[in-house]
């Protein structure tokens, strides 16, 4: 009986650790990497073509093999690499875009928003 035992707890903490060390920790598994391989950001850059709105503008690659869909986050970050503010923008229009296609998104702002704006971080979320 007792041998028995002990053989059931071996196999127990063989299971559990089998199953720890092949991530069964879900918590690892975010969008960020996820989508990073999808797509490729490209041609960020800021439009002054009006005194009472400038705009944040550029692409998203699709180089997954199927369509896509989402939207965009912006950073605005500063010359240290501080966020200075965050904005949302549909890509696309939130229609859906397919393999191999660049998707364009702008996010309209008063000028005075980028006071100080050296750089931005563009993540797709995938919806």
């Amino acid at each position: 009986m007792k041998l028995k035992s002990i053989t059931n707890k071996i196999i127990l903490t063989l299971t559990l650790t089998f199953l720890i060390s092949c991530g069964f920790d879900s918590s690892k598994k975010t969008t960020e990497s996820f989508t990073s391989s999808k797509v490729k950001v490209e041609n960020v850059k800021i439009k002054e073509d009006s005194k009472f709105a400038w705009a944040v503008v550029g692409m998203i690659r699709n180089e997954s093999s199927s369509d896509l869909k989402g939207y965009v986050k912006i950073k605005f970050l500063n010359s240290n690499g501080d966020i200075i503010n965050t904005a949302k923008a549909k890509v696309n229009d939130g229609d859906s875009f397919g393999p191999g296609q660049a998707a364009s998104f702008d996010y309209f702002t008063e000028p005075n928003n980028f006071d100080g704006v050296t750089d931005f971080d563009v993540e797709f979320i995938e919806r």
